[in-house]
């Protein structure tokens, strides 16, 4: 080895770093490699290699073990090498300040120039210990914090943590962009005019949700760069005046003097330094959630290049930050954009076989597959800090006796995540604000101080800005349904300013309040193409962030004030929108998913086994959103999914207003419909009935919600077979209705048109060809020629012509209205199915069947998912397509 490398001519210290790399490098081993067989620090030992100071004296030996780990086995050749560090020791301790100072990077972490070295130790960084030597900063400056400084990278953290999952593609563009030990990058890497050389994005920022397992990039990078012999500090930016005192103390470790560091400007004074080296380095600020108070300087800006951030000139160097905070990163730029000399990267949570991995690295195979491992991974969010909870948690579960704590201790993947689902998120997850007021074991209590603060933190920035109201906006948002929350059709700032939760709250500070949790993270904030040259905003929550804030207005001592805007945003959204009219459906299926949020509020509130609110306290419209949802969803078809948000209601309605409640009734009349839709006419019947004497009885036999009970009775009569029962229900209906509401109101045509129906059926041709071709005219003057209601007109004519043998013109019809229904309601529509099957009958008529069986096998497929192989359009579709009625 001596043979290659001439230790007399090692002279300094940053010779000595380079020649331990040759023998590293020739024995095949990292940085981390060799620090593990010496048992000193990561972070300790590449200072050695990088030639930032020399081995001290204790551990005793440290020198002949680094050589003995690097296979320098000789006794001779270890002498020699001993004999070089030790020269080299003498050499840097007769030095003088100025020397030192020139030498740009030969004094190790704390030296101070002129300084005797303490006992045991050196001048050159290394404490008694043998470890980095915490920088002795000016008291004045650095205060309580320079006592407990150091900016050596905690790669350490890595040995304690799994391995880094779903971050590979990242990881690999930011060790691309280390700097190289002895060559500089190729010019593409710079930017600028002919007479400048500004590297291109060697400024990483990485920014996202607290949690989502930023700092552990950044870490996972400063290890990789420690083995490559590149100078690495580490600053954290938690503790408020954090950054100045790591960078006096990255000062003192490039060479600056007392008399510097009195006199100059320090971040002009740790630049100037920096650009000087003549070596690898990078530089990680952790943790900068105030970009504009931690990185810039007062009155200055974060992106003027002034403060504790610069564009790098030389491609020696390299930054990486962390934070929650992306929006200061472009404020101030033309056009919103970020300025060339910054890179961000946004990190999003972990897909589901990164996040089932990320699980399996800390628990094992013992609490479940892998299937499950990711099903509860995806509970979790992907969100890292989260998961490595959880595998924490199971893994120590299967530590336990097999009795310990019964069936209480989920010790499975499954288990773990039913208890998040039935017991509610606190009773595993961390909490928000404050503790489930069940649970207050000590365990609970570590897990909350890990990631409460991730988000508290974030909110009491905001604050500091005057911003307060970002937590309760963060808190109702999170009351909402987990899909996408439209902004553009569901937050309106005229509903809020009405809430005791945001009094005076104007438009335009509502939009601030958005973006701001955007760039902190805690929300996503995304314009979308929403057809044309429209664009939906949407925010979505991850779904712990919902957990803990939507537990925090249970819990916030206002949960009336939550329930009531929730409410109160909803009514205002989906009342401008009748869930009718197809041209509404776009953004019902946006609302779609909130609608239920007070009802979901409250039953989440019985199960955490917390004190039901009584009615006086509750929102009078609160079945009003859920209800229309529910229609939603029948009039596009969707008769089970609608069914069951039917009986969601009346469970809560009826429990919390009773039976005669105006919005139970409501919901009942709606689910019989649905039940005579399915094919269920006994059962529709039967509910018809009592909710037509209800609301007889409570609101009065000609009030127009009664007379629509008694219209779709009739309906219901009359698609039994019994048609002259239902005659007379729709000729009462009639009467009223024309009396009540008008003769061209919606509601009388439909009764109209049903009257006409009947009279299909009693043969009575010419009255009801009379009846439907006025009400079709008047349906298409009010509501268009492909509204829905106008179809079922269109379809009533096609199957009077069925009835009364005028085949060739009923099948014209019903091809029509096959290509309207499906354009208009899809081609699994129970009305588009009846429209199939009518117009296969009309063509069977006409012989012309086997052209269409390939179109009836299709819906007959369908309508077997959709209304079962029991309903009678079902059985009609499976003759005509020639299958049997149950295939």
């Amino acid at each position: 080895m001596s043979d290659e490398i001439d230790l007399a001519a090692v002279t300094t210290c940053t010779e000595f770093g380079r020649a331990l790399t040759v023998a590293r490098e020739r024995a095949g081993l990292s940085v981390r490699d060799v620090a593990r067989r010496v048992d000193v620090p990561a972070s300790t030992v590449g200072g050695y290699f990088g030639g930032a100071h020399l081995p001290g004296l204790k551990p005793a030996n440290l020198v002949e073990d680094m050589l003995r780990a690097c296979g320098v086995a000789d006794p001779a050749e270890l002498r020699r090498w001993v004999e070089t560090w030790s020269r080299i020791r003498r050499s840097r301790r007769g030095s003088s300040d100025d020397e030192r100072g020139a030498a740009g990077g030969g004094w190790g972490p704390g030296a101070v120039p002129g300084r005797r070295p303490g006992p045991g130790g050196d001048a050159g960084g290394q404490s008694a210990d043998g470890g980095p030597r915490r920088a002795p900063l000016d008291q004045a400056r650095g205060g309580e914090i320079a006592a407990a400084l150091t900016i050596a990278p905690p790669v350490a953290l890595l040995d304690r943590l799994p391995a880094v999952r779903g971050r590979g593609e990242l990881l690999a563009l930011l060790t691309g962009q280390l700097p190289a030990a002895e060559r500089q990058r190729a010019g593409s890497d710079t930017i600028g005019s002919s007479g400048s050389s500004r590297v291109r994005s060697r400024m990483h920022v990485l920014h996202g949700l607290g949690g989502i397992g930023k700092s552990t990039v950044a870490l996972a990078l400063a290890a990789t760069a420690l083995d490559r012999g590149v100078r690495t500090w580490w600053i954290s930016a938690t503790r408020p005046g954090a950054v100045p005192a790591a960078m006096e103390a990255l000062a003192v470790e490039l060479g600056a003097t007392h008399h510097q560091l009195r006199r100059a400007s320090l971040p002009d004074l740790v630049w100037r330094r920096l650009a000087a080296l003549d070596q690898p380095w990078l530089l990680v600020i952790d943790n900068a959630d105030d970009p504009a108070g931690d990185l810039g300087l007062p009155g200055g800006d974060v992106l003027d290049g002034t403060g504790w951030l610069r564009p790098l000139t030389r491609p020696r160097g390299m930054v990486v930050v962390t934070t929650r905070d992306s929006a200061d990163w472009s404020r101030g730029m033309a056009g919103g954009r970020t300025p060339p000399w910054i890179r961000l990267h946004r990190l999003t949570p972990l897909a589901d076989p990164d996040a089932g991995q990320a699980l399996r690295d800390l628990a094992g195979d013992a609490p479940g597959s892998a299937q499950a491992a990711e099903s509860l991974g995806r509970r979790l969010g992907g969100l890292p800090l989260a998961l490595s909870l959880a595998g924490q948690f199971l893994a120590e579960a299967w530590r336990m006796p097999p009795g310990f704590g019964g069936s209480t201790i989920p010790r499975s993947y499954p288990a773990y995540e039913r208890s998040l689902r039935t017991s509610g998120p606190w009773s595993l997850l961390p909490d928000f604000a404050s503790a489930d007021p069940r649970a207050q074991a000590p365990g609970r209590r570590r897990e909350r101080e890990l990631v409460g603060p991730t988000w508290e933190r974030s909110l009491s920035l905001l604050a500091a800005r005057g911003q307060d109201r970002a937590q309760p906006l963060l808190t109702l948002l999170a009351c909402l349904g987990g899909d996408p929350i439209p902004v553009d059709v569901l937050l309106n700032a005229e509903v809020l300013t009405a809430s005791p939760l945001f009094p005076n709250l104007r438009a335009a500070e509502l939009w601030g309040l958005v973006r701001a949790l955007a760039g902190h993270g805690l929300i996503e904030h995304s314009p979308t193409a929403a057809g044309g040259a429209d664009v939906a905003h949407q925010i979505r929550l991850h779904p712990l962030v919902r957990d803990s804030f939507g537990r925090a207005a249970h819990i916030s001592g206002r949960l009336e004030d939550y329930l009531e805007t929730i409410t109160a945003l909803l009514v205002h959204a989906t009342r401008r929108h009748d869930p009718r009219d197809p041209g509404t459906w776009p953004a019902w299926s946006m609302l779609a998913g909130h609608a239920d949020a007070g009802l979901m509020m409250l039953q989440a509130r019985r199960q955490w086994g917390l004190a039901e609110l009584t009615e006086g306290r509750l929102p009078p419209e609160l079945l009003v959103p859920a209800t229309l949802a529910a229609r939603f969803l029948r009039a596009t078809g969707r008769l089970t999914e609608a069914a069951a948000a039917y009986e969601a209601v009346l469970v809560t309605g009826r429990r919390l207003f009773g039976d005669d409640h105006a919005d139970v009734l409501s919901a009942a009349h709606d689910l019989y419909r649905v039940r005579a839709a399915q094919g269920r006419a006994r059962d529709a019947e039967k509910g018809l009935r009592t909710v037509l004497d209800d609301r007889a009885r409570v609101l009065g036999p000609d009030h127009p919600d009664t007379l629509t009970t008694q219209h779709y009775l009739g309906r219901t009569l009359r698609e039994a077979g019994r048609h002259r029962e239902a005659l007379g229900w729709f000729t009462r209906t009639l009467a009223s209705r024309e009396r009540v509401l008008g003769h061209r109101h919606r509601d009388t045509l439909t009764t109209r048109n049903n009257v006409a129906d009947v009279l299909v059926e009693q043969r009575q041709w010419d009255a009801a060809e009379q009846l439907l071709s006025a009400v079709w005219t008047d349906r298409v003057g009010t509501l268009g020629p492909e509204h829905p209601a106008t179809l079922v007109t269109l379809h009533h004519l096609a199957r009077l012509d069925h009835r009364r043998g005028e085949h060739a013109r009923g099948a014209r019809t019903a091809a029509e209205l096959v290509t309207a229904c499906r354009r208009v309601l899809g081609p699994d529509h129970p009305r588009t199915l009846a429209a199939v099957c009518l117009h296969g009958e009309l063509e069977q008529e006409l012989d012309r069947l086997p052209v269409a069986r390939a179109d009836l096998a299709d819906a007959h497929r369908r309508s077997l998912v959709v209304l079962g192989p029991e309903h009678g359009t079902t059985q009609r579709l499976a003759r005509l397509a020639g299958r049997p009625p149950s295939s």
